[in-house]
């Protein structure tokens, strides 16, 4: 009698598992939000949303008393000087474009390499290119457009690739070669 009331048992436990695995998952407290609104939104960021996507692409050359920057993006040549702005700071830089392409678009550098003074654009028209000039405090030369040190934050401060901060290796600069 004992292995029926067993054989019984093992069934209804069964179903029970079934009927679990049909509900839908509900989250609570912090979980919830976090996938809700990947089902309201699928692959976005909110941050990006706000300030724009991000420009990578660039160059750069050290002039006397400026700095140049140049952004080359698609569709450049149809946006007006009045949608584009500039803000700066003793040590950061940062250009932002209302629309080009349907998108804002936004270019931020923190920690620069020397002080300026100021900066401001100017539109290559026919070249889809805004050169963004940075005013030098003082007239030094640059040998990067960022410190080193705070290209790496993030990174272990006991060496590795911390320093490089993605500029290759300058012959003639902290042991690099040359």
């Amino acid at each position: 009698p004992a292995a029926e009331v067993e054989e019984t048992e093992t069934p209804a436990a069964e179903v029970e598992e079934t009927k679990e695995e049909k509900k839908p998952e509900v989250f609570e407290g912090c979980a919830a939000g976090k996938y809700q609104w990947a089902d309201v939104k699928k692959g976005g960021d909110a941050d990006k949303d706000v300030e724009g996507e991000a420009i990578t692409k660039y160059s750069w050359s050290d002039g006397k008393k400026a700095v140049s920057i140049y952004i080359e993006l698609d569709g450049l040549d149809d946006v007006a000087e009045q949608a584009i702005s500039v803000d700066s700071a003793e040590k950061s830089v940062s250009l932002t474009i209302a629309s080009v392409a349907g998108k804002k678009r936004n270019f931020t550098l923190a920690h620069l390499y020397e002080e300026i003074s100021g900066a401001s654009f100017k539109l290559k028209k026919g070249k889809n290119t805004v050169v963004l000039k940075l005013q030098k405090k003082e007239e030094n030369t640059w040998y990067s457009l960022v410190e080193k040190s705070a290209a790496g934050r993030g990174d272990d401060d006991d060496g590795g690739m911390g320093g490089m901060g993605g500029m290759g290796g300058m012959p003639g600069m902290g042991g690099m070669g040359g």
